[in-house]
This record gives C-alpha cells, sequence and structure tokens, in this order.
C-alpha cells in the first residue's frame, strides 16, 4: 500500500456531468391539480398534498443541484491541494 490517493479527474467529471443531467430531467411537479364543480373534501385534500409535494421536489431540486456543485468543488480543491503538496515534497528532497 503506497498511502496515496488518486483521484482520476475524467471518470469524476462524467459522473458529475450525469448527475447535472439527472437534475435537468427531474420533474418537480406531483400530478395534475382537480378541477371542474365538484367540491369533494377529497379533491381539496388532494390538491393540498399534491402543493406540499411539487414544493418538495423544488427543494429536493434545488439541494440535490448543490450537493453536485459542493462535490465538483470538493474534487477541484482536493487536487489543488494536491498539487500544492507535490510540489512542496519536490521542494523537500
Amino acid at each position: 500500500m503506497s498511502g496515496e490517493i488518486k483521484v482520476t479527474r475524467v471518470p469524476v467529471e462524467q459522473g458529475i456531468s450525469e448527475l447535472r443531467s439527472s437534475i435537468q430531467g427531474l420533474e418537480t411537479t406531483f400530478g395534475q391539480d382537480i378541477e371542474g364543480d365538484n367540491k369533494l373534501e377529497v379533491v381539496t385534500l388532494y390538491n393540498e398534498i399534491k402543493q406540499e409535494c411539487d414544493e418538495l421536489l423544488v427543494q429536493f431540486k434545488a439541494l440535490f443541484e448543490n450537493n453536485v456543485q459542493s462535490t465538483d468543488d470538493s474534487v477541484a480543491e482536493f487536487q489543488e491541494t494536491e498539487r500544492m503538496v507535490a510540489g512542496d515534497i519536490r521542494l523537500m528532497k
């Protein structure tokens, strides 16, 4: 075991790209409102639940986007740190 951590940027970037594509395809609407002259309590309750689900999906999508961006930033920061450490090690030799 060499004790070295290696990150290959290309597969990581591909994974992040796939996550971003998934975010774009994420539907943020749960269903359609039930409309018409029907004033049943169930219809009202359904529409309220649908609205709450829509709001949750929008929040989930935003959180997902933030997590993907954080992952991308962390990988970039790790690589920069790795580059700096490698440079310092070369100076010590």
